[in-house]
């Protein structure tokens, strides 16, 4: 399956690393303003807040190692869309 295939494309180490960081600085951004991310105080949407909830998640889940056996989490926690809503993120946050 393509998914697979992607996923395992992906599954370096240094880019395992490399989404676990930018993962965890968005993270830490978003406990560091989180009126910046909210849906009253800021430009973002709810569905854009909560896209970037996902890809912190996916990419911490990608970033530690965790392997889902099941296809449909391996899709649902794709690091690949993850990783360019983590640097929309970032982009967001530091522009």
């Amino acid at each position: 399956m393509l998914a697979d295939k992607c996923y395992q494309l992906m599954d370096k180490s240094l880019l395992r690393a490399l989404i676990l960081i930018v993962a965890l600085i968005l993270a830490a951004c978003v406990f560091w303003d989180p009126a910046r991310f909210a849906a009253n105080t800021s430009s973002l949407q709810i569905w854009q807040g909560i896209l970037l909830i996902w890809a912190v998640c996916s990419g911490v889940t990608f970033g530690v190692g965790f392997y889902p056996k099941r296809i449909i989490w391996r899709l649902f926690f794709h690091p690949l869309p993850a990783f360019f809503l983590l640097l929309f993120g970032l982009y967001y946050f530091f522009k």
